[in-house]
């Protein structure tokens, strides 16, 4: 046995071994309920392959040319030698390959039969034709297909073997549909419950592929370690492509995207492996990389529900890498008397032709098969899996997962779950069934602790109120909290916990502090009772489950004479007791946030200070009492002239200050304009009217002044004033 025969039955192996790749891949990428199921598809295909490609495939593929459409015999088998047997072995490992693409597009609701059929259907009547028109003529001494003679070219079946299995998967798709709950009653993904098993089906494929393409040569030629290299260039660059798009779309690598990005790499390169440059593998498979991204998410927006990616990563980058040989090829390799634009439109009518016979066969004879024998199954054996309704076998995994549903739908977790030991999922009924354990024992506390909990919340001396946190509709009212909020309990029912809020922002705090911290006690709050009448109350609260809703338990305290007490108290200490305006401490706590508050906003702020020109003089003659008189009859006036935003104070004595919030030239317009004001009235005395004036200086406030600062310099402006003549006003 020669080299090149040895080659090809070793390239024959390790395209078999993509079998067991298809099948880690499709079975990992599913439900574990339809694992089993997926699996022994991937085994049948195969084994129909080898018997119907071996009856009447190859002959229709590789037999004597009918006018280059389809083959009509080959040569006998007893007249074939190594060679002949070696190709027939490697097309036969083609012929499964093409079969087993389907299974994963059509994975979780398709009957066996149904799968059954469609295997029969491609591998008899839509491959081996196919394979002719491009194929034909290769091996034995007989015409060409008709593509094979227009120089159509598709070196290891991208087309012929990737888009043909995934138009047939296309057709399936859109007669049987998406799997229940895919896109009903809103759009979500199924995860793979074996993603691991899924990543070394890829491996599987790729080192299969190596084969695939390898041995698409039929002879251990010079060019195979080219077509080698191309091969791992090829499944690289479309993985990272993929990756790479899919981290910018979705913020992180979604693992079953990246690895059918290395598929659709792989599929992209096979058409053109043996024509294309390294570099130019990297730019045809990264493109396939990146178109499979992008029909994956086409296909969900369109709701068509491809569970293992067969559309995205066969079809469609299975066409793209047979229309890039046109683009990518390297000159002189390939239809040199064709220009061009001649190679692709050779290139795209050869996948186009192959599109319209795969997609409607397969459509048609699908469609006529489902009239009689539905291939989808039942929506009940769907839901059961198709693992036990379709072969009665189930995992350990799926045995637990239906006696948790059995807990699930009955409500009756006393029982443990049982699974057989030593499998891969006693371990976690075990640690279910100590959950179930504890939760009964908690559940017993909680039935013991029910009477307890239900004589707190009908305390006679708390209200207590329990109401779901998002509408406020009371859940449970105490006959205190009735009374507290001025209802009969019989009238529960007309009032939301909401509308005792006097402020609704009041409760979105309250709420968020609970959310938080769990637990609230000791919050102030305005509410109302049910005739509208305010009060203050102290609120505590927990957060609970009451009625299978989410609540909050609220208990009340009536604080209203206490926070009365304290603003009157507050009041008291903010405020000068002789004229009402505020005393100088709340003056500088004031002004000193009205300065902060203006640098933040950069607007400018000025302060001045005045005070009673010859105040010790009306004391001395007219006594203290007109001079207290005078104090509060510069306040009144004051005040009536500064506006809404200025903030008078009395820092003892007859001075005053007053931060205005203006420049320093509009607030000696408003100085001016108090002085003026005060001049213009008299104090009326027993026998005689005092003449009152006051003297006023005024500064701006810089940004880095605290306001002692900017008083010291008013002060200053203001002692001027009195050395030069009093009622006067003067910036300093």
């Amino acid at each position: 046995m020669d080299l090149d025969v040895a080659w090809v039955i070793l390239s024959a192996i390790l395209v078999s071994t993509m079998q067991a790749g298809f099948c880690c891949l499709e079975s990992g990428l599913v439900r574990a309920k339809n694992s089993i199921n997926v699996a022994i598809k991937n085994l049948v295909d195969f084994c129909i392959a080898c018997l119907i490609y071996g009856s009447i495939g190859f002959a229709l593929m590789f037999g004597a040319s009918a006018f280059g459409a389809v083959g009509t015999r080959v040569p006998a088998a007893m007249v074939w030698n190594a060679s002949d047997y070696a190709f027939f072995l490697f097309q036969l490992a083609f012929c499964g390959t093409v079969t087993t693409i389907v299974s994963g597009a059509v994975a979780e609701r398709m009957s066996f039969l149904g799968y059954f059929i469609a295997t029969i259907i491609l591998s008899a009547f839509i491959y081996p034709i196919v394979g002719h028109w491009v194929w034909g003529g290769t091996h034995f001494e007989t015409a060409s297909g008709w593509l094979r003679q227009l120089q159509f070219h598709d070196f290891a079946g991208a087309t012929v073997v990737h888009s043909v299995g995934g138009w047939m998967a296309f057709a399936a798709i859109l007669i049987i549909g998406p799997r229940l709950g895919r896109f009903l009653p809103s759009p979500r993904a199924i995860d793979g419950h074996n993603l691991p098993i899924a990543v070394l089906g890829v491996f599987l494929l790729w080192f299969g592929w190596f084969g695939f393409n390898g041995g698409s040569t039929f002879a251990f030629t010079e060019d195979v370690p080219k077509i080698l290299v191309n091969t791992a260039q090829g499944g690289a660059a479309g993985g990272m492509a993929a990756l790479v798009s899919t981290w910018i779309v979705h913020r992180r690598p979604r693992v079953p995207l990246v690895m059918n990005g290395v598929v659709g790499g792989l599929v992209a390169v096979t058409a053109g492996c043996d024509f294309l440059s390294p570099q130019s593998v990297t730019v045809v498979s990264g493109v396939g990389g990146l178109l499979c991204t992008v029909s994956s998410f086409l296909l969900s927006r369109y709701r068509i529900d491809d569970p293992v990616g067969v559309v995205s990563a066969h079809l469609v980058c299975g066409v793209w890498g047979t229309l890039a040989v046109a683009l990518f090829a390297e000159p002189g390799t390939w239809a040199v008397t064709y220009s061009p634009l001649q190679k692709l439109g050779v290139q795209a009518l050869g996948a186009g032709a192959i599109a319209v016979y795969a997609f409607s066969v397969s459509y048609g004879l699908l469609w006529l098969v489902n009239q009689v024998l539905p291939l989808r199954v039942t929506p009940e054996q769907e839901r059961m899996g198709l693992n036990i309704s379709e072969h009665g076998a189930s995992t350990s995994i799926q045995t637990l997962l239906d006696s948790m549903n059995v807990h699930s739908l009955s409500g009756d977790f006393t029982q443990p779950v049982e699974v057989e030991p030593e499998t891969e999922a006693s371990l976690i009924a075990d640690r279910y069934n100590q959950v179930l354990g504890k939760m009964n024992e908690m559940q017993t506390e909680l039935n013991a602790g029910r009477d307890r909990l239900m004589s707190i919340l009908n305390s006679p001396v708390f209200p207590v109120a329990i109401a779901d946190r998002d509408s406020g509709a009371l859940q449970f009212v105490n006959e205190r909290a009735a009374e507290f909020f001025g209802f009969a309990l019989q009238e529960a029912g007309q009032f939301r916990e909401v509308e005792f809020w006097s402020d609704a922002s009041d409760r979105d705090r309250f709420l968020e502090r609970l959310q938080q911290e769990g637990r609230v006690s000791g919050f102030e709050a305005r509410m109302r009772k049910a005739n509208r009448t305010q009060f203050w109350s102290l609120i505590s609260g927990i957060e609970l489950t009451y009625a299978q809703r989410l609540c909050v338990l609220l208990s009340f305290s009536d604080i209203s004479e206490r926070m009365q007490r304290e603003t009157l108290l507050q009041k008291l200490a903010s405020i000068d007791p002789l004229t009402g305006i505020y005393n100088r401490r709340s003056f500088f706590e004031l002004g000193e946030q009205a300065i902060a508050g203006a640098a933040r906003e950069r607007r400018s702020v000025s302060v001045m200070m005045l005070d009673i020109d010859w105040f010790k003089r009306i004391n001395d003659t007219f006594g203290h009492a007109q001079g207290d008189r005078a104090i509060q009859k510069v306040a009144e006036l004051a005040t009536k002239v500064l506006r809404d935003g200025d903030i008078l104070g009395r820092l003892g004595g007859e001075e005053f200050a007053v931060l205005l919030q203006t420049p320093v030239q509009s607030a000696q317009k408003i100085a001016d304009r108090l002085r003026q004001r005060i001049e213009n009235n008299t104090l009326d005395s027993q026998d005689d009217r005092i003449q009152l004036t006051i003297s006023i200086g005024l500064t701006d406030i810089a940004s880095k002044d605290t306001l002692d600062i900017a008083l010291q310099r008013a002060d200053t402006a203001l002692y001027r004033v009195k050395s030069e003549g009093r009622n006067r006003v003067i910036v300093g």
